[in-house]
């Protein structure tokens, strides 16, 4: 512990924040951008067509037969069906060994879109995962869970730390020292959306409670995981232990999602899954829509697949109600794009403390130091590799969505795009000085934001054909990359100006600094 309270939040804030700030950024950055995880696959993939609107009975029929041709005998189907933020009709297929494969289909003419994109679903894995497979460990859940953790630690312990925090709500001085204009930014940036900061921290956590507090799956269900998500998160049916039975015709599909649709609501289906289809035993699950309500559970009718009769209506408990609120006001899959507009930019926000926050701690304390000390040197390069570093690195992975051809393991390509720009941006800010490095980097991801638009010529497509979802992530990129290359520019103007003298304020901080390392004062 420091003398006071304050000084041990101090250091807390200041070299807690310089350490997992450079994990932060990537997790914030990334899950700001997959909040448009649907737009984006949309932009990744030109062959699904937009606008179409097409009948969603019809639809259905479609993937029942694309179903039946390629896996009569499966034990379990899934059809996703068109929705506004995305329009393609996507099958599914489990077979009794247990191996599950997906098509996707153009919803009126029932083709198979050959495309696969992982884009906007990467951007989301890397949010709360860093990308490794949960199935395999669980490090990057926890990993992220700890930053998590430490975000809430960062904003109480800034707000412990903060005499003036009314003042910094609205106190921004670009024009200031370099050291001073970055506090007021990270300062304002953390002040002003600071209910959403702590908001997004703790339900990030909520939702995968059981990892984080396992006691209860320790102590109920000897440590094993998986009995405790059938039962207690499952939606669907996934086993393959109960024996399929005899072959039997099923009512027709859109017949009863209609008769589901009697208790969810006309045209609310979002998915359906079919057990042991074909069969007896059949039984049809349908899901419902989850964009007109805060919640992450799905409200899910059960029919007998053979006779139509209904076998079960889920009822959540109070407390999954509860989990599920919570969850939802993370996933925010409500709201419209209104909602989805807020969160990107409150998440942004986010971000830009973060890098303004680790700008801050190096210019800090180059001053104090009168120079370049070699390990400040070295924090500042990691600084660059874990900020510009990323952002050029998110950019990569839709160049290489737009530019990979189209063949069986294409799906893997953008990722592997994405990690080895980061390494390359990694080694450049090794190489370089830092100053030159923030720049360089930042200018290279303004120029592949600007001319991401015009891959392939889909740009101009995408304006003749008014395709206004397309349109919207084009101006999003041309809006982004024009942002880089004006804060680049502004920056060299700046330090081709040459240091500023320190103004009153920071003098005042100054003298209140020192005035906190007595005990008395503070």
């Amino acid at each position: 512990m420091k003398k006071t309270f304050t000084l041990s939040m101090t250091f807390l804030h200041t070299w807690g924040g310089l350490v997992m700030g450079w994990l932060l950024f990537g997790v914030l950055l990334t899950g700001s951008i997959a909040v448009f995880q649907d737009e984006i696959n949309l932009w990744a993939v030109p062959e699904i067509r937009t606008g179409l609107n097409p009948d969603r009975a019809t639809t259905l029929q479609l993937g029942v037969d694309h179903l039946n041709a390629q896996a009569p005998d499966a034990r379990m189907w899934r059809i996703d069906l068109p929705r506004d933020r995305d329009p393609q009709l996507i099958v599914a297929w489990t077979t009794p060994q247990g191996k599950t494969t997906s098509h996707t289909l153009d919803p009126v003419s029932g083709g198979v879109i050959e495309r696969k994109t992982q884009a906007g679903a990467f951007y989301l894995a890397y949010h709360y995962m860093l990308g490794i497979d949960r199935n395999e460990n669980l490090a990057g859940f926890m990993i992220v869970g700890l930053s998590g953790i430490f975000m809430i630690a960062a904003c109480v312990s800034g707000i412990v730390i903060h005499k003036r925090i009314f003042k910094d709500l609205f106190l921004f001085r670009p024009n200031a020292s370099g050291q001073r204009a970055w506090l007021d930014m990270h300062n304002v940036l953390g002040v002003l959306p600071l209910p959403f900061h702590l908001m997004m921290a703790y339900t990030g956590i909520v939702i995968l409670y059981w990892i984080y507090i396992p006691a209860a799956v320790q102590t109920l269900y000897a440590g094993d995981s998986v009995p405790f998500r059938a039962e207690a998160i499952a939606l669907e049916y996934r086993g393959l232990k109960a024996p399929a039975g005899e072959p039997a015709a099923m009512l027709p599909l859109p017949q009863l999602m209609r008769a589901a649709e009697t208790s969810m609501g006309a045209d609310k289906t979002a998915y359906i899954y079919v057990r042991d289809p074909n069969r007896g035993n059949a039984v049809f699950d349908a899901y419902r829509d989850r964009d007109d309500r805060v919640t992450q559970q799905v409200e899910q009718v059960a029919l007998d697949g053979v006779t139509g009769a209904v076998l079960r209506i889920r009822d959540d408990s109070a407390i999954s109600r509860v989990q599920s609120y919570i969850a939802a006001l993370h996933f925010v899959e409500w709201g419209g794009a209104a909602v989805r507009w807020a969160y990107g930019l409150a998440g942004m926000a986010s971000t830009g403390m973060v890098a303004a926050g680790l700008v801050v701690f190096t210019e800090k304390r180059r001053r104090k130091a009168g120079g370049d000390a070699a390990w400040l040197t070295w924090v500042d390069k990691i600084n660059v590799a874990a900020v510009a570093g990323i952002s050029v690195a998110c950019v990569a992975l839709l160049w290489a969505e737009r530019l990979t051809p189209v063949f069986p393991e294409r799906a893997q390509i953008p990722v592997l795009a994405f990690y080895w720009t980061w390494a390359a941006m990694a080694l450049h800010a090794a190489l370089r000085p830092p100053r030159k490095a923030w720049g360089e980097q930042f200018v290279l991801a303004g120029l592949l934001c600007l001319g991401a638009p015009l891959l392939g010529g889909q740009g101009w497509r995408h304006l003749a054909a008014l395709d206004g979802v397309r349109m919207g992530m084009d101006a999003t990129l041309i809006g982004t990359g024009l942002l880089c290359l004006a804060g680049v520019w502004i920056l060299h103007r700046r330090a081709r100006a040459g240091p500023c003298q320190p103004e009153a304020a920071e003098v005042e901080d100054a003298v209140e600094a020192l005035r906190c390392l007595s005990p008395p004062a503070c």
